[in-house]
């Protein structure tokens, strides 16, 4: 009885990510999701450890007029690590491009690339500061449990649109260096910035587009 205390006890403290695959980008890797099975092939997906927050992201089956069937840019996060679960309605192979941006980093502009079919059991951890693409998206559901990060010296993050854009098809010479954002924000400032984007939302306001050009970071807004 004591063993299961014991053993309880050391889960409780130890809620940590399941690591189940590492990738050749430090920190990009697969975690394990928590999950009830309602059904065989049916799952209740139980939030991440450190989740401040969450979004579904739903592709259209006329989301990409490409062959690629994904993105026109890489997106990189300063201010958030992304927490991706794949959620497909077949076996399609999804293919997510990555290149790491981050100063200081020991893999700094390397590149990889994956190549997996969507499951609920599992998401994709994708450190801020890594630059992301993914390819074969129309017509399917992603979950992100964004885990969100502050910093008020960092002056490379943009507090009113964490995506800095570089095109697809950019030379990894060409890819920024960045400073990503310290420490973890607490569930006010998170909340606080939910709030806003709802208020935007309603008001459907222009969202900013920070865009690679030229070597620099310049911010537009979508006419």
């Amino acid at each position: 009885m004591l063993n299961r205390i014991t053993q309880a006890y050391k889960d409780f403290c130890s809620d940590d990510d399941e690591v189940i695959e590492t990738t050749p980008i430090d920190g990009l890797f697969w975690i394990k999701n928590r999950f009830f099975k309602s059904a065989p092939n049916s799952r209740i997906i139980i939030p991440n450890p450190n989740q401040n927050a969450y979004s579904i992201i739903y592709h259209g089956k006329d989301f990409s007029g490409a062959n690629h069937g994904g993105y026109e840019f890489y997106g990189i996060h300063l201010g958030q690590d992304d927490v991706l679960s794949f959620l497909t309605y077949d076996d399609r192979l999804i293919k997510g491009h990555f290149v790491d941006c981050r100063n200081n980093s020991k893999t700094l502009h390397q590149e990889a690339s994956l190549e997996y079919k969507g499951s609920p059991d599992k998401s994709l951890v994708i450190p801020r500061g890594v630059a992301h693409i993914f390819d074969n998206l129309a017509d399917m559901t992603s979950l992100n449990q964004a885990r969100h990060f502050i910093d008020i010296y960092n002056k490379d993050f943009n507090r009113s649109s964490d995506v800095i854009n570089v095109p697809r098809g950019t030379p990894i010479s060409e890819f920024p260096t960045l400073n990503i954002n310290r420490f973890k924000a607490p569930a006010w400032i998170v909340k606080m910035s939910l709030r806003l984007q709802r208020i935007n939302a309603k008001k459907k306001s222009e969202y900013p587009f920070n865009i690679l050009r030229d070597g620099k970071i310049k911010t537009v807004y979508p006419k």
